[in-house]
């Protein structure tokens, strides 16, 4: 079979394709460019590189109009919001900045102050310092230069001077406590006289003026009274040598371990020690490690089940206690009345 001479068979198709002429679809289509082609275009066409810095400079300079005059969204009653979890609540009024429900950390950068929350709690910036109104709150403050102001952090029963450090503080409204994790700090009555705290010491107000600090720490030992000459006896001594008794924790033993722990998030050791200690504790003194233990259930393990079950006993044992309204609230939060409800059906 001879090969095909492609050239030759295209030669001969054209005067057949030029007595045909072109397809009325395809001559349109060529008219179209064609015209489209012959036409001016606007100037913007030839200069793409100028229009698009304009309109770039046009978006940049809106953008700046609106972050100069939106409010910042990260600002809390004048307090930067650093950090916060994702279920955090929190509202403004005329009492300050409420965090009701999370996590969230709150700082005075004029001041160089950082609150974190363990609960809820109410905060206020003041032009003398941050004021705790209400609530459990863990600070950490820049430290000061030597000869510089101290941070100051405000309570009910007076001030907290600060220079640099890191400390929890609990305010119940008539009453509270600070306790030193580091640093130094000082506590300065509303009378002016100041009390200096020491790492590891909680001090707790109100303070009663003529007493001294009352700083929750062990008393000292008392000095061995000597002892008479022994006497011979006609019976024989016996072998067998006294047990010492081991003296249970204080309960500042028991609260200052409790913040250490607290300090390295071990919440769930923190737990099994109050349960522990509870146990070896007179009743007086049961009622404040009960409190605890029931917040850590609250706020840092979040055990609804074990937090409502532990306040349901708290209530029975306590009634009409000195965190009644504490109680209550972390009651609130968890929800335990319906619990109860939906667990007795």
């Amino acid at each position: 079979m001879a090969p095909r001479d492609f050239r030759a068979e295209l030669r001969r198709e054209d005067p057949l394709r030029r007595e045909q002429g072109m397809p009325p679809a395809v001559r349109a289509r060529l008219w179209s460019r064609l015209r489209d082609a012959r036409e001016p275009k606007p100037v913007w066409h030839k200069r793409p590189a100028f229009w698009g810095l304009a309109a770039s400079a046009v978006a940049a300079l809106a953008l700046v109009v609106f972050w100069m005059r939106a409010p910042s969204a990260r600002s809390l009653g004048g307090l930067e919001l650093a950090r916060a979890s994702a279920g955090l609540k929190v509202r403004e009024d005329a009492a300050g900045v409420e965090i009701q429900e999370g996590e969230a950390a709150l700082t005075d950068v004029a001041r160089g102050i950082t609150l974190r929350n363990q609960g809820p709690l109410v905060v206020r910036r003041e032009p003398s310092g941050v004021r705790l109104v209400r609530g459990r709150a863990e600070f950490s403050v820049n430290h000061r230069q030597p000869g510089a102001p101290p941070a100051v952090v405000l309570v009910s029963g007076g001030a907290i001077e600060v220079m640099g450090t890191r400390f929890t503080v609990e305010e119940r409204g008539a009453g509270g406590a600070v306790t030193l994790h580091e640093g130094a700090i000082a506590f300065r009555r509303r009378g002016g006289s100041v009390v200096p705290v020491r790492v590891g010491q909680t001090l707790e107000w109100p303070l009663a003026e003529p007493a001294e600090p009352a700083l929750r720490e062990p008393a000292p030992p008392e000095p061995e009274r000597p002892q008479p000459p022994a006497t011979p006896s006609t019976k024989a001594a016996s072998s067998r040598v006294p047990s010492t008794p081991v003296r249970a924790p204080g309960v500042e033993d028991v609260l200052r371990e409790l913040e250490v722990l607290r300090g390295r998030h071990e919440f769930e050791q923190a737990a099994r020690y109050l349960e522990e200690s509870m146990r070896k504790q007179p009743v007086a003194t049961r009622e404040r490690l009960s409190f605890e233990l029931g917040s850590l259930l609250t706020y840092q393990l979040k055990d609804a089940q074990r937090a409502c079950a532990h306040w349901a006993r708290h209530e029975q044992q306590f009634r009409r206690g000195h965190y009644a309204e504490a109680v209550h609230r972390a009651r609130g939060t968890l929800s335990c009345e319906g619990r109860e409800r939906e667990s007795a059906r």
